[in-house]
């Protein structure tokens, strides 16, 4: 290839990239046709990259039917498949998904596609990736699954998503921080009710030696603190300091948390109160067909 050819070769290529990001479908065609190539972005992104995170599923299909890389991962590690994840466009995911693409690549934090989808509560996007096989126990660099990260940020429906698709509750991260830990600490109370639904541990500590109880009680969650007493939480548990969630509650000056866990006993419960109806979930929608 002559020098000028190749400069028209990169020209089309650059402006493949262009085309792509702004969804210009019989564009893109038309530069493919005269031979443009992939290039990529500063930040290391194809074209492929570009349209699945702008959600531009036409464009996408037909640099897929063209032979784009799938799988190709950007400066920061990630594939096409995250991008789309990032901002939960649930059509590209299907047609990556269907074009065989990697479900669990890692980037460069250890993230799946299934962690972005479940940080940001994409539930349907959840509901694609773990019906098509995407590993719901892979753990980031923190030591999070999906699960945690959809705890974190209280999005309840994807919890219960990846519950039913067999997420483990009691999975620990890199501080010890089961997903009711995580919960606990930022409050969200109808994610509680799916782990407690999903019959989670209420006594797991963490490497400091918390409970969630603890958790709660130090941040003065009293909604929280109450569910996990009638869930069977033994407000009596030590920390690696020697402190029950009473004397953490007495330290962060919260009176109306100390004077529950005082009450404890009358205030436990049967564990049955807070089984989770899992409404519009059907198990066998999250199977392989």
């Amino acid at each position: 290839m002559s020098q000028q050819d190749a400069s028209s070769v990169r020209a089309l290529s650059e402006r493949l990239l262009i085309a792509s990001h702004k969804g210009q479908a019989d564009h893109v065609v038309q530069l493919i046709n005269k031979g443009a190539k992939v290039a990529i972005t500063k930040n290391g992104r194809t074209p492929l990259h570009l349209a699945a995170y702008k959600g531009h599923i036409a464009v996408v299909r037909i640099l897929l039917a063209a032979g784009c890389d799938l799988d190709i991962q950007d400066d920061g590690d990630q594939t096409a498949l995250h991008r789309a994840a990032v901002v939960g466009n649930a059509d590209v995911i299907s047609a990556l998904i269907q074009e065989g693409c990697a479900l669990d690549r890692q980037d460069k934090d250890g993230n799946t596609a299934l962690h972005e989808a479940a940080w940001h509560g994409f539930s349907q996007s959840v509901k694609l990736l773990v019906k098509a096989g995407a590993n719901v126990h892979a753990k980031n660099k923190a030591g999070n699954t999906a699960l945690h990260l959809a705890c974190q940020n209280g999005h309840a429906q994807s919890s219960k998503v990846l519950l039913l698709a067999g997420s483990r509750p009691d999975s620990k991260n890199s501080v010890g921080d089961t997903c009711l830990h995580v919960s606990a600490r930022y409050n969200h109370v109808s994610v509680i009710r799916a782990l407690l639904g999903a019959i989670c541990s209420v006594t797991e500590r963490n490497h400091a030696g918390d409970t969630a109880l603890h958790i709660a009680a130090a941040l003065n969650h009293r909604k929280t603190v109450r569910m996990l007493l009638e869930a069977g939480a033994d407000s009596r548990f030590k920390n690696n300091v020697g402190e029950t969630a009473l004397d953490q509650a007495r330290e962060n000056d919260n009176p109306e948390v100390a004077l529950l866990l005082t009450k404890a006993p009358q205030v436990r419960n049967m564990f049955s109160l807070y089984k989770v109806s899992h409404t519009g979930l059907e198990i066998t929608t999250l199977g392989k067909h």
